[in-house]
């Protein structure tokens, strides 16, 4: 038997006893050994072991004992045959608890890494045609707001653009309406941006750098790459993960996809994404028999043009460069800064032409 403090369920009063197992039974028995109660082993509810916490035991009628021998009560278990769960034995264990530390970090790394990309990927899908084409239509109007300014690109020069890239044999994306339209850089400087439902911006600024020619059609086959894939939502997606498996279960894109459009203009692709969009712009160029490293050449000057501008801002005076940082954004938010990882992109699409 061992000591354990009785509460009969009545009255907060504490008395001592004793617990005991006789025939698969518990016995409970006052100080002076008069017997109190009787149950079987099988109507009692044991609590799990929390560290150094009085266990209890549980009678049918709410009564109950709190027991503070640990050792002494394990054995009196051991003898009726009782074997705690592995849950419990885990909350006991630092070597477990440690494991599912580790076990948790593991899972979350995993569902960051492949299955959050994989969930957007797939909720991007979901969206209708027509709604991309809607969300595309509110980002134009976003960027004509003050971020960038009407074209002053030639319309013979615009046209040639237009022509070339609705000349390329593409895979066949019925989905998607694609339209190119121009506009002068300003802040975002040399650049070109692909909008949900098949609008590409393109700058006058990236024309001036890159061209009507090859290089220009591989700027056009990436971006359309990226629409093709709808990277932009599965970025935008991916970003606010909780309230885009919400709408994904309820139908109900509205509130996520309101965030869209001022998304779309901050967000900067991901490794996989230009790997896709740079495949997808090879596939069509070598169809088309055009050179990938044209794209490769454009990339290289968009670079060689961030570096100088680099160089330049290093011979300011410190003062003047604090003051000029986020006046001179078109320095940093160009084609390269949305289009991250160039030097990658550039050997391999380089490697694609040889």
């Amino acid at each position: 038997m061992i000591p354990v403090t009785y509460f009969d369920g009545r009255s907060s009063r504490a008395h001592p006893a004793t617990l005991a197992v006789d025939a698969q039974q518990a016995v409970l028995r006052d100080d002076t050994g008069a017997e109190l109660r009787r149950a079987p082993l099988s109507s009692l509810r044991v609590s799990e072991r929390v560290r150094r916490a009085p266990r209890l035991v549980t009678f049918a009628d709410g009564a109950f004992c709190e027991i503070a021998d640990h050792a002494a009560f394990d054995r009196m278990l051991s003898a009726t045959g009782h074997r705690e769960g592995w849950v419990a034995k885990a909350q006991n264990s630092w070597r477990m608890a440690g494991f599912a530390v580790l076990a948790l970090v593991a899972l979350l790394v995993l569902g960051y890494y492949v299955l959050l990309p994989w969930g957007a990927a797939v909720m991007a899908r979901a969206v209708p045609p027509a709604l991309e084409a809607q969300l595309g239509r509110a980002t134009l109007a976003s960027l004509d707001n003050g971020i960038v300014g009407p074209t002053r690109l030639p319309a013979a020069e615009q046209q040639r653009i237009r022509s070339g890239f609705a000349a390329l044999a593409r895979p066949a994306d019925p989905g998607h309406d694609y339209q190119i339209v121009f506009r002068q850089g300003g802040r975002i400087g040399a650049n070109a941006l692909a909008l949900p439902g098949g609008t590409i911006v393109v700058t006058d600024e990236m024309v001036g750098l890159a061209g009507t020619g090859a290089g220009m059609m591989g700027v056009l086959a990436h971006e359309a790459g990226h629409v093709a894939r709808r990277h932009g939502l599965q970025q935008v997606i991916q970003a606010s993960a909780v309230g885009a498996l919400a709408a994904y279960m309820f139908g109900d894109f509205s509130t996520v996809l309101a965030s869209v459009p001022a998304a779309i203009l901050t967000l900067r692709y991901s490794r996989n994404h230009e790997r896709e969009a740079d495949a997808y712009a090879i596939a069509v160029m070598q169809r088309n028999r055009l050179p990938p490293s044209a794209l490769a050449d454009v990339l290289m000057a968009l670079e060689n043009r961030g570096a100088g501008k680099a160089g330049k801002n290093d011979e300011r005076k410190p003062a003047a460069a604090d003051q000029a940082g986020k006046a001179n954004d078109d320095e940093g938010d160009n084609f390269l800064s949305t289009h991250p990882h160039t030097r990658e992109r550039i050997d391999a699409l380089r490697a694609a032409g040889r």
